[in-house]
């Protein structure tokens, strides 16, 4: 039987993970055997993510995290994803083992962040990106690196359409806008969201807030702020799936964990430049043109060296528990 401290302290490491706009779409029940996942539904992004591809991705990295604060705390994990629950919940089994190897990645949980600033043009050294692709290895789930300017430019066609066709949807920009939290004061009572000054926005009421964001930020300025972060990137990272099904997607979150925490303990800062992944018909140019052929297009990663942005806050922990 798993101690309700453990479970509290595995719990609390694992909603460090990151989610889509932060939402945190996760609930945890503490079980004989080890630790339930199950999606939160009511924290879903019907716009953004119709499908909950990138909900069941979020799972995946959180999925990850418990794993790794389980095996920390001297419990050796075992996944099991049951493809047939409708929930699409995730059974981790844990069992007290004295000779597990305690895991490196462990204590970059709380120095982890995506950082969203413009990075430095810094060559990343080769044995880095080999560690990198070390910690992504999955079965089923890949990652290939873009670098130099023109593999880079060739990802400029597809953000720019993917990132027109999302600030056009006058409900994708709401949706966006209602996962905003515009300052300091407002991320902390919600302790979710994008708060404004991890994504380089002055901090405002909300009112003013929504008011810039409905009436001023446009399409073509998203596309030249998006366009700006990709020139100043190092190495843009594609994560792939074989399928696009709950196990994949949950798949890729795994991996992105690793990758995420991998990255920060090389000193590398890294954010989502994902658009052209949530827009289904630029992701099958993408398999055309990039020559992906059975793989599907799931996360795309810019990487970098730049100074650290604020951190996101996250709710207290019992919002996470099902009880």
């Amino acid at each position: 039987m798993l101690p309700d401290d453990i479970f509290l302290k595995i719990v609390r490491s694992a909603v460090k993970a990151p989610s889509g706009h932060n939402s945190q779409p996760w609930l945890f029940a503490k079980e004989d055997d080890g630790i339930c996942i199950k999606p939160d539904f009511s924290r879903t992004l019907p716009v953004a993510d119709p499908g909950h591809r990138e909900l069941f991705i979020s799972l995946g990295c959180v999925a990850e995290t418990a794993m790794i604060a389980a095996a920390f705390y001297g419990y050796r994990p075992a996944l099991q994803i049951n493809t047939l629950n409708p929930d699409g919940s995730i059974k981790i089994l844990l069992q007290k083992d004295a000779t597990i190897e305690q895991p490196a990645l462990f204590s970059y949980l709380t120095a982890r962040q995506t950082t969203r600033n413009l990075y430095d043009k810094k060559v990343i050294p080769a044995e880095d990106l080999m560690s990198l692709k070390q910690a992504t290895s999955e079965s089923g789930v890949g990652v290939r690196f873009f670098s130099g300017a023109s593999e880079l430019r060739r990802f400029s066609p597809y953000i720019a359409e993917a990132n027109a066709i999302q600030m056009s949807n006058p409900s994708f920009k709401s949706e966006l806008i209602g996962w905003i939290r515009f300052s300091e004061k407002e991320a902390k009572q919600k302790g979710d969201g994008l708060f404004s000054a991890c994504i380089g926005f002055p901090s405002v009421r909300r009112m003013l807030g929504c008011f810039v964001l409905k009436n001023i930020v446009t399409a073509k300025s998203g596309e030249k702020r998006l366009l700006k972060q990709l020139e100043a990137t190092s190495v843009l990272a594609l994560f792939t799936s074989q399928s696009i099904n709950k196990e994949y997607w949950i798949k890729t979150g795994m991996v992105f964990q690793r990758f995420g925490l991998t990255a920060t303990m090389l000193n590398l800062n890294y954010s989502h430049l994902n658009s052209p992944c949530q827009v289904s018909e630029i992701g099958k140019k993408m398999i055309n043109e990039l020559g992906l052929h059975s793989e599907f297009p799931q996360l795309i990663i810019r990487l970098g060296y730049s100074k650290k942005m604020p951190f996101a806050f996250r709710r207290n922990v019992y919002h996470s528990i099902n009880h």
